[in-house]
């Protein structure tokens, strides 16, 4: 029997760094970042008070981040809808809603069927309300239950970003 031994060769020289987080950095800002930012914006498409979307991308050498965030006005209603309010919410307690104008009355349906659901960004088309209506001077709101938008984003775009990145540093590697 022969045993033959070889030497294993490496490249000439080391990769260049600098250009693959280039090459990563451009990935982020033209397709990563257009499609993340998408996704929220589908999902508050209808909404009458809509909060707006940003995106911070962080790279190191030890990690590829990005971070989307709500802004404006607005980001205070994604916040709840997304996380909970109430029993539901961080507080975990009922919270008092009162009449807007003194010696007023609440006037809601008895039912109401939201337009997402909780376990994500499915619609199900405009919220629904029936039942009769309801009238009270104070209501101790139980909250609602969080939509957990972020996490069924997260477990959408995993392997997408994964995918991209790889590629992307695949091509950095290529060019440098």
């Amino acid at each position: 029997m022969r045993i033959l031994l070889r030497r294993v060769k490496g490249r000439a020289k080391h990769p260049n760094w600098s250009g693959i987080a280039k090459e990563v950095e451009r990935t982020l800002d033209t397709v990563v970042k257009p499609r993340l930012l998408d996704y929220p914006r589908r999902i508050v498409a209808s909404w009458q008070h809509q909060p707006e979307f940003k995106a911070m991308k962080k790279v190191t050498r030890a990690d590829i981040r990005i971070y989307v965030y709500p802004t404006g006005p607005h980001k205070d209603i994604w916040i709840y809808v997304s996380r909970g309010t109430g029993l539901y919410g961080p507080k975990k307690s009922k919270y008092p809603i009162e009449p807007k104008k003194k010696g007023g009355v609440l006037a809601f349906p008895s039912v109401y069927v939201p337009k997402t659901t909780v376990r994500g960004p499915g619609y199900k088309g405009p919220g629904k309300s029936s039942g009769p209506t309801i009238f009270a001077k104070h209501v101790m709101h139980p909250g609602i239950k969080g939509r957990r938008f972020e996490e069924a984003w997260a477990r959408w775009g995993k392997t997408w970003f994964r995918r991209e990145m790889e590629n992307a540093m695949k091509r950095g590697a290529r060019r440098a």
